[in-house]
């Protein structure tokens, strides 16, 4: 608005400077005209009774003379002239007349005085407007119209930014409801510039969101591992030592089996094998409250996993489902945990499976530079070797997904949640990790562990030899 109205101000003032340029122009030439006028009477007068009605005038646009008879005038001009010459002459009856008048093309400027003995000198003039009037109208007439055109920008420009901002103002006002709110397209390229950075920053704060709802969920994790660690550390401590002493009593007994029947020792045997069956779980409960694991040595994998595939292959037969291995690699790891967590994933796999399915296990890589020194503790892209199962089944809801490796997390009537996050802490136990992956009706578990690096090659090598 301030633009506009020094703009019009600015074209007013030059609209008025021009006009009065014009009327001065105007102005100076009518008062030559007079100048010239009195010249040409003072020339006739000077020239004596010689001069005739009509006298030549050396000035263009002139016409002059000398009369005895004011009403000889009048025949001597052009027409357009005449009536202001006859008003002129009733005025010059009682001396000396001087005017000017407006007529169509300029203005006309007379005189009539006495000049003696008994006569009149008479004058008039045309004066016509400058050639460059037109001209100086035209750019009158420009100036005004840029002053219209000016206010009207301005009013369009004021309509465009105020819904400019209007409509980012909204946007804002949304997005201070929901992240994911469209941001406007608008006319002005600056406008356009504050919404693609009004958006940006709505992306970046809708991840930071994203990343604080997941660090939420994982630190609720934690807190529940936190408390389960608790809860089995009392566990182990509470159970453990009365197992030990009941199996070691049990054991005494089976020392002195000679003076017992034969359904004791079975009773004795199959008390021994639940208490053992016990003492593993509370083993499982332990790693997956962050126990270091046992004693390591170099694993033949895939001799590993087709030994589990043989034990469980007649309880796969009877659900018809086959199990079948494929590849070979070694790594660095505690045998038994390991087998634990292979045996939970092809349990797993076998009892998603139905009918006459085939369960696949594999095992890759087993290769690099690498393996990391402490348990748990992971190399940044080193090489690794994969365990992977596989299987048809169903899979579990993509929504539940993230789940899967939740201490107590079940689909199964019967289950105890515990199989998948006790492979995932042996796998993390480690240095690997455990995940799940879902893709053409195929699901697929895949365990990693850090391969054998050089020096551990070498070792194993050389106790081969020996």
């Amino acid at each position: 608005m301030l633009v506009a109205a020094l703009g019009v101000g600015t074209a007013a003032l030059s609209a008025t400077a021009l006009y009065r340029a014009i009327n001065t122009t105007t102005f100076q030439r009518i008062e030559r005209a007079h100048e010239a006028i009195q010249e040409e009477l003072a020339h006739l007068q000077s020239a004596g009774p010689d001069v005739g009605p009509v006298g030549a005038s050396y000035v263009v646009g002139m016409r002059s003379g000398v009369t005895a008879s004011l009403n000889d005038i009048a025949p001597h001009v052009p027409a357009m002239w005449q009536p202001f010459m006859n008003a002129m002459v009733a005025r010059a009856a009682a001396g000396t007349a001087d005017g000017e008048i407006s007529l169509p093309g300029g203005h006309l400027v007379a005189r009539i005085e006495p000049a003696p003995p008994g006569r009149y000198a008479w004058a008039a003039m045309a004066v016509k407007p400058s050639p460059t009037l037109q001209v100086w109208r035209w750019l009158v007439g420009a100036l005004t119209v840029s002053a219209l055109l000016l206010v009207l920008c301005a009013a369009d420009a004021l309509i465009t930014v105020k819904r400019g901002t209007g409509a980012l103002q909204g946007a804002l006002n949304a997005l201070a409801r929901d992240l994911s709110a469209s941001i406007p397209a608008t006319s002005v390229r600056e406008f356009g510039d504050i919404a693609d950075g009004i958006a940006q920053l709505a992306g970046h704060l809708a991840e930071a969101r994203r990343i604080q709802e997941r660090l939420g969920r994982d630190l609720a994790r934690q807190e529940r591992l936190a408390a389960l660690g608790r809860v089995v550390a009392g566990v182990a401590h509470e159970v453990r030592n009365p197992l030990a002493s009941i199996k070691l009593r049990l054991d005494l007994a089976m020392m002195n089996a000679g003076a017992l029947s034969d359904d004791l020792k079975r009773a004795i045997e199959h008390a021994s094998s639940e208490i053992a069956r016990l003492d593993r779980l509370v083993a499982d409960l332990l790693i997956v409250s962050g126990r270091p694991l046992g004693p390591r040595r170099t694993v033949a994998v895939g001799d590993l996993l087709r030994a589990r595939i043989e034990v469980m292959a007649p309880w796969a037969a009877d659900k018809g489902v086959t199990l079948r291995a494929m590849g070979d690699g070694s790594v660095n790891a505690d045998p038994d945990a390991l087998g634990r967590a292979i045996d939970n994933l092809l349990r797993n796999a076998v009892e998603a499976s139905g009918a006459g399915a085939v369960v696949v296990a594999t095992v890759e890589g087993g290769t690099g530079e690498a393996a990391p020194d402490e348990p748990g503790a992971t190399v940044q892209g080193a090489p690794t070797l994969r365990i992977g199962v596989e299987d048809r089944g169903a899979g579990v809801a993509p929504t539940r997904a993230v789940e899967l490796f939740e201490p107590f997390f079940t689909t199964k009537a019967d289950g105890t949640g515990l199989g998948l996050a006790i492979s995932r802490g042996i796998a993390r136990a480690h240095g690997g990790d455990l995940t799940y992956a879902r893709g053409a009706e195929v699901t697929r578990f895949e365990l990693t562990l850090p391969a054998l690096n050089d020096l551990q090659r070498t070792g194993e090598a050389a106790r081969g030899a020996a």
